[in-house]
């Protein structure tokens, strides 16, 4: 068959924007493409690109309004695409598209549903995740699985990179899909949703260190965290940002967890429970990044305190 699938895309950031420049449009026609309205340019956003305006009009939206509503219904798209999109669509939306509206969630669900599957799966330590092509329904990322693939995940990469990575996945399994959908040859197994996990809206706060943690955690996180909130502890009432740290595993007294003990070999050595943290970038909020060398120089006095 040779028609190609009428498609309306909504994504947001350097994840839905990647999703769509790899689709092929030999495929399918982009009629329009929505993504999220923000007033505050994270780095996923300054880092998005919908520069290629042929593949259809660039609408930005931050609610779906009566008037988005009807565009949509008025543009009559056979499928809705979503990647990281950062809105919820309204039952409304769902039963606009002949084929439905189709998400990339970056997880294997029914695993991970909800706002961060990324960052909680590098918290969690987990050995494998993967992506779901998955049907949309009024519940949040419950509907049925249309294709999966999994992938390890890299013990030292950060979320940034997974997601990168992942997304990429999830535009080839799209691709390999279309000529399925038009011809309803896909399948749609329901999800088992007694084995379902969630995971939260990461906050501002969440960044901040933990020196009950254990150093494996504190890494973890650390990796999590790298596009937004970073990481962070508090020195002389200031707001401290670690940038790139190392750690190493070696029994600790407790009552040195969180001191700054030495500058070595260019790294600030922080103890911590189960180890230390080496510390080679960080800046007090506000200031410029710099090496641990040169902000031991202007700072000396922070060796031998603790941090929190």
């Amino acid at each position: 068959m040779n028609s190609k699938l009428n498609v309306i895309f909504m994504g947001s950031g350097l994840y839905g924007s990647s999703v769509l420049n790899s689709l092929d449009l030999s495929k399918i026609n982009i009629l329009n493409v929505f993504t999220k309205y923000s007033k505050v340019k994270s780095r996923d956003h300054i880092e998005e690109d919908f520069s290629n305006i042929e593949m259809g009009n660039l609408i930005r939206v931050s609610r779906f309004s009566e008037d988005i509503v009807s565009l949509v219904r008025k543009a009559n798209p056979d499928l809705i695409i979503v990647a990281s999109f950062g809105l919820l669509l309204p039952e409304s939306i769902l039963n606009i598209p002949k084929f439905g509206v189709i998400n990339v969630h970056p997880s294997l669900l029914p695993k991970y549903r909800g706002p961060s599957p990324i960052v909680s799966s590098i918290i969690d330590g987990i050995p494998l995740t993967g992506v779901t092509i998955m049907k949309m329904v009024k519940e949040l990322d419950a509907g049925p699985i249309i294709e999966q693939e999994k992938i390890p995940i890299d013990s030292n990469i950060n979320s940034n990179d997974l997601g990168v990575k992942l997304f990429g996945i999830g535009a080839k399994i799209l691709n390999r899909l279309f000529d399925k959908i038009i011809q309803n040859k896909h399948s749609e197994i329901e999800q088992d949703h007694t084995q379902a996990t969630f995971t939260s809206i990461i906050d501002k706060s969440d960044g901040k260190i933990n020196w009950e943690d254990g150093v494996d955690l504190i890494y973890r996180k650390f990796k999590a965290y790298n596009l937004w909130p970073g990481t962070y502890t508090y020195w002389d009432d200031k707001r401290l940002i670690f940038n790139e740290f190392s750690i190493k595993k070696s029994p600790v007294s407790k009552t040195d967890i969180s001191k700054v003990l030495a500058l070595t070999d260019g790294k600030l050595i922080i103890s911590a429970n189960g180890g230390y943290i080496c510390v080679s970038n960080l800046q007090i909020e506000g200031k410029k990044s710099l090496q641990a060398n040169a902000f031991v120089n202007g700072r000396p006095n922070i060796i031998g305190t603790y941090l929190g």
